[in-house]
């Protein structure tokens, strides 16, 4: 009567010749190196779209306070993650989500990933809240090997072995764009 009883999605089948991904532990220089990658394209779009608007985007009014193309790109990662389950920074890097057997996200979690990953791990992007936010989520993340808002959503976070020359690539392109829009803006 006590036996414990086995979910069917506990069961992992390894059949012989299947390859099996070399992958490594959390990183998280490379998942802020990611998302700023997924920020330095999307900010040069934003910088495109203020041309379009000649020098005006809207919710622009409010950057004085909480800059707002952070908090913009929230649904635009939703929709990656849900559609493709990468975003363009973590395709580049090879950071794989996954939720279970789902190597796509929900919209629903992924817009509340998201959100919180903005909220919580980047405090919004106000400067000395998000250096905060960033140094509990890096201490947490190293110690524990997740974040919190992965762990409540049940999400895992793999890395592949990737080459030098992708990150330094996208260091190049993260910071040249984001230098690029806040100089331009």
């Amino acid at each position: 009567m006590g036996e414990h009883i086995i979910d069917p999605s506990e069961i992992i089948v390894d059949k012989a010749g299947t390859v099996k991904e070399d992958l490594l532990h959390a990183n998280p220089w490379l998942r802020l190196l990611a998302r700023f990658f997924d920020y330095g394209w999307f900010f040069l779009v934003l910088w495109l779209g203020r041309i379009l608007f000649h020098g005006h985007l809207p919710l622009g009014k409010f950057e004085s306070f909480i800059p707002f193309e952070f908090f913009v790109w929230i649904p635009f990662e939703a929709v990656f993650l849900t559609f493709w389950g990468t975003t363009p920074g973590k395709f580049f890097l090879k950071i794989k989500l996954r939720q279970g057997r789902r190597f796509k996200l929900e919209f629903r979690t992924a817009i509340k990933r998201s959100f919180n990953v903005w909220l919580r791990g980047l405090g919004m992007m106000i400067p000395g809240i998000n250096g905060f936010c960033l140094l509990i989520a890096y201490y947490r993340l190293k110690t524990l090997q997740t974040t919190t808002w992965d762990r409540e959503d049940h999400i895992a976070i793999s890395h592949s072995p990737i080459g030098t020359w992708r990150i330094a690539v996208s260091s190049v392109f993260a910071a040249a764009s984001l230098l690029f829009y806040t100089t331009r803006g």
